[in-house]
């Protein structure tokens, strides 16, 4: 991360840098306006925050013309060039990358978390103490605003001590313990109620060789803990302390994720012959040691059925895995980005979604340490350029790359390059005659040699006349040579030296005899962005039936100029898309109008597929697909869907991108495949603010705030929220709603109840569709059901789910059934409860909303559990632990879940199990601050230690918990934490 010449700081005084030189900002308000606008750097900051921040909660009246003075005079004394900019809602400053202390921070403390989890301790330190560095003292220290320092100030020394904790973690994974000693004691004398600080000093001690300073530590920690608390240590504190009298030597080694050894390779080509010597040379440089090797050669060589057949044959030698990607280096369709890539490669190997970062950086990192002592293949086919290739580069010996290219490496690559040539005279005519058959082989023995030289022994053109000659119904293969010698094209693709000579007369040959229809979508299939297509995607492009573009399909696949990849779908050759454009463009196609009737296709089946599983985010008409048919083509378009959002958001219509994002939102956002939709929406977020469009520029806001809840991460999600002002009707009641269950989520049921309002306001607008007053209902009965009023919120749900009934609303259906059961649940209604829930299950299952379904079977489990359904509770609760980390990104789930498996599990008797779970929960819940689990676990945790014997413990939680649910409004958690104290006595 490289500083720019200008440099801001709030981690610790406030600190203004202008091309190198200090910028004195002298009047203390002045600093209040310009903390608080770098708190929220390069977005827009509204101007009552500004008021709040620099007045507190009673403004002076005339603090609205007070405040554009102070900005005009910040704008003055920071000079030039502008960085404050007017919004239309209060000001931005912007702050170039790297800039802000605060940004740098965050960023390498992320990239420490990243590298930790992967594995590699010793780059997340450095990482750790290049985010400490980034401090000078506390936050804030010189911005008298008493608001900023009760809220922000706070937050911020947070983190530092979280990111503190996490880099003492790996140096002690890294056996710097003597190191870490000092430290240790310096921060458990500054906080001597951190749990953890204490726990790290104990470990410290005890690998120094030092167990009696380490339980004196302990002794040190119960008497603070009990003087100033009057509690007990926590379990994990007691654990680390029965570790050490013990001797356990697993002294809190972190999880990781588990390695899934994979194998990405496709099937070996049928019918390979010859490349005796290039197989046996680059078998024994994979087979002997770890290597990195290029395989050359022009296209359409065989390079692909090459490496794919060399990659199968050492797979003993790399037992953790395979991994491969086309990266389409020389298609005209878009290569695959980086991050796309690395996020794939992460995933194949077992690492959790909610573990991928979305930096690029971060992944490569990520990938490289994910590969550290082991044994993996990567095969990149198809590369373009050495740029392409770096980034995935593995960094451990153990590991091997296969790299695919036409062109040698231009630049020093640290790799043995092998150059395939055409195939023998032998070998080509072996190919011909294996797939022609013995007979045709003996009786037209010269014409089959004849037909391979004319190829010019190239294996693309070789298969390419087989395809035309294979099954046809009289197998004259002199009659076929004769028409390939004097086909028209001849003489002018016979140039010396020209590597694509031969497969060009095969292509023109192979043209030539398709019918003109045929010939038409052949050309066609040139404009495809995707990497495959289906039978209806084709009938698009060419504006004709289904069953006519089935046909002719099936006419080029016969011809192998497509390859058929599934059912109803098919891909075409990299070369050969080349080859079609080229043929396109010569015929004289309207490829403008052609390209458009594919991407109206993609986006009007997103919009009437969005009809069908997401009817309340506004339907165009009569749905006309089942749920099923709705999510395989979503399933199967996925990629060709992204790939015509960037190609829009990049080429035109660029309309067509933020409209196709909008229509498939629903879907992306609910099925594990993060970093590619994040790429997509920003894609076109940047379209539409190039195009001026307002209302498309929210809208990709609103959807990145979705992603981002998805993702767990709740403050950048408030972020995305708070700068979007939207203004069109449809995306005011999205904003709204999605405001309203991020700050339920937070525990902030002020701001909550208020957004819930403004939706009912919009509800009796004339344009207000059903699904607003529904969304009403399912939000004011969320927040009295988090309330500790299951009674009031059963009455707003079961009409808010009369309703959805009325109008065929599936999700929100779902929503409010699932709702409603919890309220049923707390009133001790158990069956009525599961039915709710599992007619709710069954909505979400036909819509494919995965998250939710998660999130359902927890409450599910719960719902059985307490009704005496004990073994399917537990078969339920761990399904939905595997749901939820396949899909990854939402810790707020996750924690419901481990609560739901922790309840099940001290009703089977397995209290100590039940306790790691509601801890695992208690854990995801803080991390992501969601209040109202963090109280939940607590609140489990009062009854499971209680039945392990351990009721210091329990008491500790009930403490805790109590006074969290009194102060975020959790009234019906006192009662409860209550009647568990007293059940336990």
């Amino acid at each position: 991360m490289t500083l720019s010449q200008d440099e801001f700081g709030v981690l610790g005084p406030l600190l203004v840098r202008r091309d190198g030189r200090p910028v004195p900002v002298t009047a203390a308000k002045h600093r209040i306006v310009l903390a608080t606008l770098l708190l929220g750097a390069n977005r827009s900051v509204p101007a009552s925050d500004l008021i709040r921040r620099v007045w507190g909660e009673s403004p002076p009246d005339r603090a609205g013309q007070t405040l554009p003075v102070y900005v005009m005079r910040l704008r003055r004394a920071l000079g030039e060039p502008r960085l404050i900019h007017t919004t239309p809602t209060g000001y931005r400053v912007d702050v170039p990358p790297g800039a802000l202390d605060l940004h740098r921070f965050e960023e390498w403390s992320a990239r420490g978390a990243a590298l930790a989890a992967a594995g590699d301790f010793a780059a997340a330190c450095t990482a750790y103490e290049d985010a400490l560095d980034c401090w000078r003292g506390a936050p804030l220290a010189d911005v008298p605003s008493e608001s900023l320092h009760e809220s922000e100030a706070p937050n911020l020394a947070e983190q530092r001590l979280r990111v503190t904790s996490e880099l003492v973690d790996v140096k002690l994974l890294l056996g710097r313990c003597e190191e870490v000693i000092a430290d240790l004691r310096r921060l458990t004398s500054r906080h001597p109620l951190r749990e953890r600080f204490w726990s790290q000093l104990m470990v410290a001690l005890y690998r120094a060789d030092r167990q009696a300073d380490a339980l004196d530590a302990y002794r040190q920690a119960s008497t603070a803990l009990a003087r100033e608390l009057g509690v007990d240590p926590s379990d994990s504190l007691r654990a680390v302390h029965r570790a050490i009298l013990t001797g356990d030597p697993a002294l809190h080694q972190p999880a990781t994720n588990r390695w899934a050894p994979v194998s990405q390779l496709p099937a070996p080509v049928g019918n390979f012959v010859g490349r005796a010597a290039e197989l046996t040379r680059v078998e024994g440089l994979l087979t002997r040691a770890a290597a990195t090797v290029v395989v050359c050669g022009p296209p359409g060589v065989g390079k692909t059925a090459f490496a794919i057949s060399v990659a199968h044959a050492v797979r003993d030698r790399y037992p953790d895995g395979q991994l491969y990607v086309n990266l389409r280096g020389h298609s005209t369709s878009p290569p695959p980005t980086t991050s796309a890539v690395l996020a794939r490669f992460l995933r194949a190997m077992g690492v959790r979604s909610d573990h991928i970062p979305v930096d690029e950086a971060e992944l490569v990192r990520g990938y490289r340490a994910r590969l550290r002592g082991r044994r993996v293949l990567v095969t990149l086919d198809n590369a373009a350029s050495v740029e392409q290739v770096l980034p995935l580069l593995p960094d451990d010996p153990g590991c091997s790359v296969l790299v695919t290219s036409r062109n040698e490496p231009r630049r020093p690559l640290r790799a043995t390059t092998v150059r395939l040539d055409v195939l023998r005279g032998d070998e080509a005519w072996k190919l011909l005659a294996r797939s022609l058959g013995p007979e045709a082989a003996v009786a037209q023995f010269d014409a089959i040699s004849e037909l391979a030289r004319l190829c010019g022994y190239l294996p693309l053109a070789l298969r390419i006349a087989l395809g035309n000659l294979v099954g046809a119904p009289h197998l004259d293969i002199a009659a076929y040579v004769d028409d390939l010698r004097d086909g028209d094209r001849l003489s002018a693709l016979a140039v010396d030296n020209d590597d694509t000579a031969a497969v060009r007369r095969a292509f023109d040959l192979s043209y030539g005899a398709l019918t003109p229809d045929a010939a038409r979508l052949f050309r066609l299939t040139g404009l495809l962005p995707g990497p495959d297509f289906s039978v209806f995607g084709a009938a698009a492009l060419l504006d004709a039936p289904e069953p006519v573009a089935r046909r002719l399909l099936e006419d080029l696949a016969s011809a192998h100029l497509v390859q058929r990849v599934g059912a109803d779908r098919f891909a075409v050759h990299d070369l050969l898309h080349d080859y079609a454009a080229e043929r396109a463009l010569a015929a004289g196609e309207d490829l403008a109008s052609a390209r458009r009737r594919l991407f109206d296709w993609y986006l009007r089946t997103a919009v009437e597929v969005g009809d069908v599983l997401y009817p309340e985010l506004g339907v165009s008409g009569p749905p006309r697909l089942s749920p099923e048919v709705a999510r395989a083509w979503l399933a199967a378009e996925r990629a060709s869907v992204l790939a015509a959002v960037e190609h829009c958001a990049e080429h035109g219509p660029r309309e067509l991108s933020w409209r196709l994002i909008d229509a498939v939102s629903g879907y992306f956002g609910s099925h594990g495949h993060h970093v590619e939709f994040l790429h997509a929406i920003d894609a076109a977020l940047g379209a539409a603010r190039a195009a001026g469009e307002h209302d498309a520029e929210t809208s990709m806001l609103v959807w990145l705030a979705a992603e981002h809840r998805n993702l767990g991460n709740l403050r950048l999600a408030q972020r995305y929220l708070r700068e979007a002002r939207p203004v069109d009707r449809r995306l005011v009641w999205l904003h709204t709603g999605l405001d309203g269950v991020v700050n339920l989520e937070l525990a902030d049921f002020t701001a909550a109840a208020a957004a819930f309002d403004r939706m009912e306001a919009l509800a009796g607008e004339d344009w207000a569709g059903p699904h607003v007053r529904i969304g009403v209902l399912a939000g004011r009965g969320a927040l009295r059901l988090l309330r500790g009023d299951p009674e009031g919120a059963a009455d707003l749900l079961a009409r808010g789910l009369e309703l959805a009934r009325a109008v065929d609303g599936a999700n929100v259906e779902a929503t409010c059934a699932a709702l409603l059961a919890r309220c049923r649940t707390a009133t001790g209604d158990y069956p009525r409860a599961v039915d709710l829930l599992r007619g709710a299950l069954a909505s979400w299952h036909r819509t494919g909303a995965r998250h939710a379904r998660a999130e359902g079977m927890a409450h599910l489990a719960a719902a059985l559990c307490l009704g005496g359904e004990h073994p399917e509770a537990l078969r339920t609760a761990q399904r939905a632990l595997a749901l939820v980390q396949e899909l990854g990104g939402s810790p707020r789930i996750e924690s419901e879940v481990h609560n739901a498996l922790g309840l099940v599990l001290r009703h089977l008797g397995k209290p100590t199990r039940a306790v790691a779970a509601h801890l695992r929960a208690l854990e995801l819940a803080g991390s992501c601050e969601y209040g109202y689990g963090v109280v939940r676990s607590h609140t489990h945790l009062v009854r499971a230690l209680a039945a392990d014997g351990r009721r210091d413990e329990a008491l500790h939680h009930a403490r805790a918990g109590r006074e969290l649910a009194a102060r975020g409004g959790f009234g019906a958690f006192e009662r409860m934490i209550d009647r568990a104290i007293d059940d336990s006595t």
